[in-house]
């Protein structure tokens, strides 16, 4: 059959795009049928507009001239058989190997050579080294992936055969396509699915990066920019699977007790029309809903723990206290130019000042809720704090009883005085008495982050299949690291890390979201069932057949995914999602579930502690510890959290950019050493007093955005290295402490603050006399310098409030490659340290 090759999307060449914001609930709706077959057409017209751009060359390159997509007949030219591929031609060394290949084969993209063109991020030159002119849209890419699942559309009772006795569903997955490092199986780049998808909060609107084939999240021109990141979603008929069968289809993230859960996983793709299902003509609407309730669980947790507030009944279902509909989200339209099922945040200010009813919110700071120590966290209150605790315990946070009913963390430093004024207590040489006073009007701060469902209905198909299930999805913070992968992480950590280092490598263990079994939030009013437990899976279609040779990809890049295998935990309260727990009979397990009313409010409460308290979570928040006094006292005694993953001194704003002056990620600017009364000591931002509700006009993932998982685990190994150069060795820990060997390890490493970390450049003066002194060179690939001491006293700045003042008990200068060590204290001589074993990868 000939096909139309109209060329509808002109001017969507190779940028990207703004969107806008439609309404809540977006339609499909079945066109009238063209006389030539619908889902062909916008698979023509994408090559029509590429052909020129170096896809046609492209593609007859890698397929040694055999498909040409400015063939007339381009049906019959992507249905005929390829019996071989030019693999070194960059973009394609990890596309499926099984052969003959095809352009389109049917109900399998991963083998379709024309959709893994499109949607590769790998796949940039036109196969003689010239960048391509041009790139497929979002909704180019889903026209080819419609294509693939209904050229040979399948019948009902083909996909119930395929099922066999597993029960079939309507399930609607958030989805992206991955090159081989992040694909299920790891033997080929493909498509991978789960039914939690994560968006992220952004201050304007969301961006496509068409070369590169994913939503950004920065602008490289406005350092404070952060941009709303959305996720794709699709409705697919689905089985449902135990995971003794996981050889099929995964999960990508193995826990105990997955041979017996059950798992849902994607058979064929539904859309619109006759073309899909044999037989029959589907008409489809996809519909979410998204909801905040921090400030609704808040005023009904204080009232249940018998403190003060006047907020209550009805007042807590309206607006600020419930935020729901499209001010969180919005699906856009499916005739966008990213096509359907893209869930896309609502641009908003990341803490913004509550009203209602005309008036600014607030609340009542009862003195009852302060007098805890450990219930103040730097500029928050601790609504719900773990067991007491007297000593560091670390994971406490993520026990699996710790049901959490209100957000954890609440801003309480802005006072609204009778006046009307509002107050900063921040700056207030008082704050600490007028805080333990309580009796004061805070003011309530907001943000659009929430929780929430796309869920699809299809009448024809509701007739025949009696399940459909809704995917989770979370409107979360951003991310810091985007292009740092937590199950990557993870995976290093548990298979590459020596014993040696490991156990007592993070404080909390880097666990990725995937790793977790939750239910979906079932307070919500949609489809998810506290049984349900494996929502965060991440899983593949079912592939049966002979495991084939790993491939190896092109270009193993970090790549931004909304999965959940990139996403953090839940640790205390967590960084996308929090948990909630049900309590279902004596006896029996807990049940636990997603939930984000018990993140903090506004998400910045969140984003501090987490940084401030070390690598809590390594892909998405940054470690802190170096901007602020080494002796922290959150929970009412010195809480010693070492720096894991130390950011360099331009991260943090100790040095400039040039051109654009100092860029420190949370607007707070790291220590600087001073001399006072004739000793050394380092200025610190006093943490009690450091509030990014005040800073969120200056945060900025400029430079953090540009650290990938590489340069991650090369600064862990450069801080472990440096750590066991200066004598501690967790073998000694271990055999001294036994089962308090990881506390008494991270306690001896709090004992070291780092006061500078910079890449050693070439030509370094420092490192050629430290290695001249030596005899010995550094010879890894990434070579860090380290000024780090040992704290002594600490009091405040008599000249800025906002200030401390530590003093320099012993002061080290260190080189090193994440291997060996060159270290001098106290300009003393330079020794060499290779003690410390190193991965084997």
């Amino acid at each position: 059959m000939v096909l139309s090759r109209r060329n509808l999307m002109k001017g969507a060449a190779g940028g990207g795009l703004l969107l806008g914001f439609p309404g809540l609930t977006v339609q499909y709706e079945a066109l009238a049928a063209p006389p030539s077959r619908p889902l062909a057409e916008p698979v023509a017209d994408a090559c029509a507009r590429l052909a020129d751009h170096g896809w046609r060359t492209l593609l007859r390159t890698v397929t040694r001239g055999v498909l040409d997509i400015g063939a007339r007949d381009l049906a019959a030219e992507l249905a005929k058989p390829i019996p071989d591929l030019d693999r070194t031609v960059p973009g394609f060394g990890d596309f499926a190997p099984e052969l003959p290949a095809r352009g389109i084969e049917p109900g399998k993209p991963a083998r379709s050579l024309l959709y893994h063109a499109l949607a590769s991020a790998a796949v940039l030159t036109d196969g003689h080294g010239r960048a391509l002119g041009a790139f497929p849209t979002l909704a180019e890419i889903e026209a080819v992936e419609n294509y693939v699942y209904g050229v040979r559309p399948p019948t009902l009772d083909k996909l119930r055969k395929i099922a066999g006795k597993n029960p079939l569903g309507v399930v609607v997955f958030a989805l992206d396509y991955r090159d081989v490092t992040g694909s299920v199986h790891g033997r080929h780049a493909d498509l991978c699915f789960s039914r939690t998808g994560i968006t992220r909060m952004g201050k304007t609107g969301p961006h496509y990066d068409a070369r590169n084939r994913q939503f950004v999240p920065l602008d490289p021109q406005r350092p404070f920019v952060f941009r709303t990141v959305p996720q794709r979603f699709a409705p697919y008929i689905a089985m449902q699977v135990t995971g003794a069968d996981g050889g099929l289809f995964g999960p990508r993230d193995v826990v105990a007790g997955d041979d017996d859960r059950s798992f849902w996983v994607p058979l064929h793709k539904l859309f619109p029309g006759r073309e899909c299902v044999a037989g029959m003509d589907l008409s489809l609407s996809l519909d979410s809903r998204l909801v905040n309730e921090k400030l609704k669980r808040m005023h009904l947790f204080l009232r249940e723990q018998g403190y003060p507030t006047e907020w209550t009944g009805k007042d807590l279902d309206a607006f600020p206290f419930t935020i729901g509909g499209d001010k969180i989200a919005a699906l856009l339209p499916s005739q966008h130019a990213h096509g359907s099922g893209v869930l896309a945040p609502r641009p908003h200010q990341f803490a913004n000042r509550a009203r209602f009813k005309g008036k600014w919110l607030t609340f009542n700071v009862s003195s009852d809720l302060v007098q805890d120590p450990g219930v103040l966290y730097f500029s928050s209150v601790q609504l719900i704090p773990g067991a007491v605790e007297t000593e560091p315990t670390y994971e406490e946070g993520s026990a699996r009883d710790n049901d959490r009913r209100s957000p954890e963390y609440v801003n309480i430093r802005h006072r609204l005085n009778d006046d009307g004024r509002l107050e900063d207590l921040n700056l207030d040489p008082d704050m600490d008495a007028i805080i333990r006073e309580g009796g004061y009007r805070a003011q309530h701060w907001i943000d659009f982050a929430g929780d929430g469902f796309v869920s699809v209905h299809c009448p024809q198909l509701a007739r025949e299949i009696d399940t459909f299930k809704p995917a989770f999805c979370s409107v979360a913070p951003p991310d810091f690291f985007p292009y740092v992968n937590q199950h990557d992480l993870a995976v290093w950590w548990r298979t590459a890390v020596p014993a040696a280092i490991k156990d007592a490598l993070w404080a909390v263990p880097p666990r990725p979201l995937a790793e977790f079994r939750f239910a979906g939030d079932i307070t919500l009013p949609k489809g998810f069932d506290i049984y349900d437990d494996t929502l965060t899976a991440v899983v593949g279609q079912p592939a049966p057949g002979q495991p084939v040779a790993r491939l190896l990809p092109d270009d193993a890049r970090g790549r931004y995914t909304g999965l959940p295998d990139a996403a953090a935990g839940v640790t205390d309260p967590g960084w996308e999602v929090s948990q909630g727990l049900v309590y279902n009979e004596p006896g029996a397990p807990l049940q636990r579930y997603m939930q984000a009313y018990s993140l903090g409010t506004p998400f910045l409460e969140d984003a501090k502690l987490c940084a401030a308290l070390g690598s809590y979570w390594p892909s998405v928040a940054p470690d802190a510890t170096r901007t602020f006094s080494p002796l922290k006292h959150a929970p009412g005694f010195a809480y010693p959290w070492p720096t894991i993953v130390p950011l360099t001194d331009t991260e943090i704003g100790m040095k400039e950019v040039r051109g654009l002056g100092r860029l420190p990620w949370d607007g707070i600017r790291g220590p600087e050493t001073k001399t006072v009364g004739g000793r050394p000591v380092v200025a610190y931002q006093d943490i009690d007093r450091a509030d990014y509700i005040d800073t969120q006009d200056r945060l900025t993932a400029h430079l953090t955005a540009r650290v990938d998982l590489a340069e991650t685990k090369a600064r862990v190994l450069a801080m472990e290295a440096v750590y066991w150069g200066l004598g501690i060795h967790d073998p000694d820990f271990a055999a001294r402490f036994g089962d308090r060997a990881v506390i008494e390890i991270l306690k001896a490493k709090s004992a070291w603050a780092v006061l500078s970390f910079m890449v050693a450049e070439a030509g370094d003066a420092g490192l050629a006399e430290a290695e001249q002194a030596t005899g010995s060179r550094l010879a890894g690939p990434r070579r860090y310098r380290f000024r780090v001491y040992r704290p002594g006293a600490e009091s405040r700045d008599p000249s800025d409030i906002q200030k401390v003042l530590v003093e320099i008990a012993e002061d080290v200068t260190a080189y090193t490659d994440g291997r060996a060590v060159l270290l001098r204290r106290d300009g003393g001589s330079w020794t060499r340290d290779a003690s410390m074993p190193t991965p084997t990868s």
